[in-house]
């Protein structure tokens, strides 16, 4: 960890959770001092000295305790699954991964796909570039789903064939397979728009085709329908939505040894891990 980050994780503290911390480290060594200082009183003259090393150390210990995590995990008693929350790169992560989409499947880069999106470093770390390659592979997947699509006469940019919502396709080799799913509706003014409705039904079908493909292998997945999707969901609900789906498909049937759902850096004060952590430990029985 750089010194940067240090800085920027002691400044993403909250004053009100490091300050109870604090409060009960503190009270918790003076319950333990006081009666021994008076049985050994000669032992425990320090003053202001030893008034302010225990104010300090108390401090310290409160903050160590409260820095925020970069990953927490826990593991499904059924079926033999583990899930993990953590700060990174999706594509840094081995295994699948998800890549969230749009009902149209859009790939244009600029005013139609943002470049710093998961769908346009997709379109440029995975394909280098070249959308003709991915939208060649993306039309070959969506054979199976033809008789589904309904063509949006309004649109102006992008592609105007309509797929239902949670339509999932399958790219990519088996062990590498990327899995694009569609949770939200690409509007006519370029807008993605979805719901918790959506999402929760794009996961459904999202973890159906892993079961299908995946062959158990690993599988991360951003926090998808934040940002431009614009659910008006927190990051925090999404991230809790998408563990819940997927503890619910796996109780059905297996679906992949470790789930990953992974989190921007940028993005990391909008959840707090020890909230998630809580979390899990509630849901993964």
């Amino acid at each position: 960890m750089n010194i940067a980050m240090f800085f920027k994780l002691l400044t993403s503290i909250k004053p009100k959770k490091l300050g109870g911390t604090f409060a009960g480290i503190f009270g918790m060594i003076w319950l333990f001092l006081e009666p021994a200082g008076l049985f050994l009183p000669e032992w425990f003259k320090w003053g202001w000295w030893g008034y302010g090393g225990l104010f300090s150390l108390s401090l310290l210990i409160a903050i160590a305790l409260n820095l925020p995590r970069f990953s927490v995990s826990r593991s499904l008693s059924s079926p033999n699954t583990t899930i993990e929350i953590k700060i990174g790169d999706l594509f840094d992560e081995p295994g699948h991964l998800v890549i969230g989409a749009n009902d149209v499947f859009d790939t244009e880069l600029g005013e139609v796909i943002k470049p710093s999106s998961v769908q346009g470093q997709f379109l440029t770390g995975v394909y280098n570039g070249d959308q003709k390659r991915l939208d060649a592979e993306i039309d070959i997947a969506l054979e199976p789903f033809k008789a589904d699509k309904k063509r949006e006469p309004n649109k102006k940019k992008g592609k105007f064939w309509r797929y239902p919502i949670g339509t999932t396709l399958v790219l990519g080799s088996q062990d590498r397979r990327f899995f694009l799913n569609a949770y939200g509706c690409m509007e006519n003014n370029l807008r993605v728009k979805s719901t918790a409705d959506d999402i929760w039904h794009s996961l459904s079908s999202l973890w159906e085709q892993v079961r299908l493909k995946g062959h158990g292998l690993e599988v991360a997945i951003p926090i998808i329908g934040s940002d431009l999707a614009r659910t008006n969901l927190a990051r925090m609900t999404l991230t809790m939505l998408i563990v819940i789906s997927f503890i619910a498909a796996s109780k059905k049937d297996f679906v992949t040894k470790k789930l990953t759902v992974v989190i921007y850096p940028k993005d990391f004060k909008s959840v707090d891990l020890y909230t998630l952590e809580d979390f899990l430990d509630s849901i993964c029985l």
